[in-house]
């Protein structure tokens, strides 16, 4: 047998090795024809589990207040590295962990659903960096992804693609999850393989809810018992990434209730319990310290007494999550154990993209997405729309979308400073990471210290693998990885450090990394303030970078960056600051602030449809896919179908009660309820039931004026005659949900009214042949440019949230 050729992917198929004659007799075959590759002998197994927006400072197995005895059983059996970092933001770090190149050089400076004109931030993956799945394909692995994905542009997360930016174009044979940044745990709109298949139908079974947490373990057991099946021997990769700690925080209460009381003490407290358990663990040095609590964040003691029982519940469900997360990634590590392969599995188990997310502003939220939408809400507001929905016992469940107060963040990123978008400081992106492969691991328990980066993660698993980085891939030729092994580290806690330099930067905040000096410069926007004041220190021609404060710390001796030595070492500061430069020139970090191009009017062409037309049986068409009726006037009219008995159901729906809206039939007259992200409620009806026969519906919002967040009025119409009328004083400026979907003819999922909530997905009786979206009635060229501005102003800022 030949030895293949593992540089140049797909391998060549060997030729032929038998002998043909002009007939059987005397021929012989050559059965390698219709072999496939194999990997090379001893290649193991491997499972890559990352969790979504937790910090350091987070898991027991690091010293945190959560409960994570599955993390710790593999930290025991394995190895914690304690100086292991990420990018700051989701996609850019799943980016750089699936491809080992840093991920400006993969079009991942921002995240998935903000592609823009520049090559760092185009959020499509190049075909010169073929990705870590794709390599290990086509080396003869079987391959999976479960979970939050988070690499497909926007635009493109439906049936007409391109899927070579899905998983399966990624590398991965089969993929059960969700697309976008975050997703309903309860209800998300889920994608199998290249299929957007919406709601789970166990959803509608209430004695049994589905959660995604459970049935993402469950697929991946049943994929894995699938593929043990078929091939005993085959090695397989599973990406196993985690929807869990990402907003919005769902769990049963139940697993939320086992840490009543627990975070009684608050933040400030908090932190100061966690970092002596730390020392305690060895996780971090002896002669560590706490930085303290910067002034953007609240004092525990200065939250009014009625408010902290309503702060502490939201950090007990996210713990509660947080471990039920755990608890699922136990359930795979089980069902590998129970097949006998846990020995030769490599298991790299990375808690958290990024830091612990700070989103949930000062107050946290009952509906995440209020942040995203610029809605203001004190606490006292906060908590006012908590007790519509249940209270706060309810948090946690489906009424609700909730997201923690940015102060349990920082907290949750002890003991560095700042958190998730701040890419300057360690709270950004230092976090956890446990390897556990029994065969190969020696000073089981221990502790690894050396600098490895999250670009570091795929050419080590290749390594370890014995199958080579490909120079030419689909007869491309490749940029190299730009991450390095740390294959030696599993067995001698003395290996070398071979990564001595990297580079930072999400959202125009950076670092430099060189020699254990690090660099530090973090613009002063707090990362949760989006507002158009807070940017305009950042416009063109008002922004200097190299204006920006800088901070330096050498990191041997000052673990969490407790002291500033930039005013002691302005040589270094200047030394670094230009590396910085270079390093961005190089790996396409350039512009700085290109994430926030569009703020600033850099908006791509117009799109030529103004009317957008549905037929069929359309359904989970994902929110940023949806027409962009935001923020001006615009019509949706159905023609219909009504039996001589009347009609009911809906026509068509967006996202749920907590944002979006319906057009419907209620007993026969015509209905439209819109939700201002839970917080306004306005429903108008016609004062007449639908005849019977062929209809036309049409529902129009005649705006105020063409600006944000506007009012107006709205009127129903039957075959063009008005029906029904009223008024909505304020609309969603930006969007109505993350994570669910529209849909003609039915409300899936969480439905829009809930007064129809016992009858969901409620479908329309009748016939809907059509339904048409007139987006762009009665604007003028100026209000068209202006608002196609704002529109893409309001997409940006949801994508920094996610």
């Amino acid at each position: 047998m030949s030895v293949p050729d593992r540089t140049r992917l797909p391998i060549r198929r060997p030729p032929f090795g038998g002998v043909s004659n002009k007939t059987l007799a005397g021929s012989g075959p050559d059965w390698d024809l219709i072999g496939h590759p194999v990997p090379p002998a001893g290649s193991p197994n491997v499972l890559l589990v990352l969790i979504d927006d937790a910090g350091f400072g987070n898991p027991s197995t690091f010293g945190g207040p959560i409960s994570t005895p599955n993390y710790a059983r593999m930290a025991e059996g394995g190895l914690r590295y304690n100086r292991f970092h990420v990018t700051a933001l989701c996609s850019p770090t799943r980016a750089a962990l699936l491809t080992g190149r840093n991920s400006h050089t993969v079009g991942f400076g921002s995240v998935g659903e903000f592609a823009g004109g520049f090559p760092g931030y185009s959020a499509t993956l190049p075909r010169d960096c073929a990705p870590l799945p794709r390599i290990l394909r086509d080396n003869g692995y079987s391959t999976a992804a479960f979970g939050k994905w988070h690499l497909t542009p926007d635009g493109q997360q439906g049936p007409a693609g391109p899927f070579d930016r899905w998983p399966n174009g990624w590398g991965f044979d089969y993929f059960y999850g969700f697309l976008g940044g975050g997703a309903s745990q309860w209800d998300p709109c889920l994608a199998e393989n290249q299929k957007i298949i919406g709601t789970a139908a166990e959803y509608y079974d209430q004695e049994n809810p589905y959660y995604f947490p459970d049935a993402m373990a469950d697929k991946t057991i049943e994929w894995l018992h699938g593929v043990r099946a078929q091939d005993a021997r085959k090695p397989f990769f599973i990406y196993f990434s985690t929807g869990c700690s990402h907003a919005p925080h769902h769990v049963a209460k139940a697993w939320a209730d086992k840490y009543t009381g627990r975070f009684d003490q608050g933040w400030d407290r908090l932190r100061e319990e966690t970092f002596a358990r730390q020392k305690a663990l060895g996780v971090i040095p002896a002669d560590a310290e706490l930085t303290p609590r910067n002034e953007a964040f609240p004092a525990w003691d200065d939250v009014p007494p009625h408010l902290k029982s309503f702060y502490a519940r939201q950090m007990e469900v996210y713990a509660g999550y947080s471990e039920n997360a755990d608890h699922n990634v136990g359930r795979v590590i089980d069902a590998i154990e129970e097949l006998g392969e846990l020995g030769n599995t490599l298991i790299i188990w990375i808690w958290g993209d990024n830091g612990a997310s700070m989103e949930g502003t000062i107050t946290g939220s009952f509906n995440e997405c209020t942040m995203q939408n610029g809605i203001p809400l004190t606490d006292e507001m906060q908590l006012q729309l908590t007790e519509r929905y249940g209270g706060i016992e309810a948090w946690g469940g489906e009424l609700m979308d909730p997201h923690y107060g940015a102060a349990w963040a920082w907290a949750g990123n002890t003991p560095f400073q700042w958190g998730k978008q701040v890419g300057s400081h360690l709270g950004g992106n230092r976090n956890p990471m446990v390897i556990c492969w029994p065969e190969r691991v020696t000073g089981t328990g221990g502790l690894r210290s050396q600098f490895t980066h999250v670009i570091d993660v795929a050419p080590t698993i290749l390594d370890v693998a014995g199958i080579p980085v490909p120079s030419s891939v689909d007869g491309i030729e490749q940029e190299p990885m730009h991450g390095v092994t740390f294959t030696g580290t599993l067995t001698d806690p003395g290996a070398p450090e071979h990564r001595t330099q990297q580079y930072f930067e999400t959202i125009g905040n950076r670092a430099m990394y060189k020699d254990g000096w690090w660099l530090a410069i973090r613009t002063p926007r707090i990362p949760w303030v989006i507002t158009p004041e807070a940017l305009k220190p950042y416009a063109p021609g008002v922004w200097d970078p190299d204006a920006d404060p800088a901070e330096l710390y050498y990191l041997p001796d000052d673990f969490s960056q407790a002291h500033d030595l930039a005013a002691d070492h302005p040589e270094k500061v200047a030394e670094l600051k230009e590396l910085f430069w270079a390093e961005a020139e190089r790996y396409q970090v350039l512009p700085l602030l290109a994430t926030l191009s569009t703020f600033f009017g850099m908006v791509p062409p117009l799109p030529a449809e103004a009317r957008f037309e549905f037929r069929g049986d359309v359904q989970n068409v994902l929110s940023g896919m949806i027409p962009r009726i935001y923020n001006h006037s615009y019509a949706i009219s159905a023609d219909l179908v009504v039996p001589a008995q009347g009609a009911e159901g809906v026509i068509v729906a967006e996202a749920d009660h907590l944002g979006g809206f319906s057009l419907w039939v209620d007993g026969g007259r015509l209905t439209h309820t819109y939700s201002m992200m839970g917080v306004f409620i306005y429903r108008q009806q016609a004062e007449e039931r639908l005849p019977a026969g062929e209809v036309t519906v049409r529902m129009e919002f005649a705006a105020d004026a063409p600006k944000p967040a506007t009012g107006g009025e709205v009127t129903l119409f039957i075959n063009d005659r008005p029906v029904g009328k009223g008024r909505m004083d304020h609309t969603v400026p930006i969007r109505f949900s993350g994570y669910a979907g529209m849909d003609i003819g039915r409300d899936n999922g969480g439905v829009v009214d809930r007064s129809y909530e016992d009858r969901k997905p409620f479908p329309f009786t009748g016939t809907i042949k059509k339904v048409t979206f007139d987006v762009k009635p009665h604007l003028t060229g100026e209000d068209e440019q202006e608002l196609h501005v704002a529109a893409h102003h309001g997409h940006a800022a949801h994508a920094l949230a996610q």
